[in-house]
């Protein structure tokens, strides 16, 4: 489990910021190894947003699946 009073550190704000709005927040949260709930406060006191941007029609399939993972 996280541990929950660790420290930001510069790295870990990197990645966040890179991941934020491209990545699901369950998944950022996954790998800088901390809680969800972590990961949103953080994101709240940066000033970002979590929500995902969604793909343009365009990108996807029928099923919805993206055009880049169809074989």
């Amino acid at each position: 489990m996280p541990d929950p009073r660790r420290v930001w550190k510069a790295d870990d704000i990197v990645k966040l910021k890179a991941m934020a709005g491209n990545e699901p927040a369950e998944r950022i949260a996954a790998e800088l190894g901390r809680t969800l709930a972590a990961v949103q406060t953080e994101a709240s006191k940066l000033g970002l947003s979590l929500r995902t941007k969604r793909r343009s029609r365009s990108t996807q399939t029928a099923d919805g699946a993206s055009a880049e993972s169809v074989p």
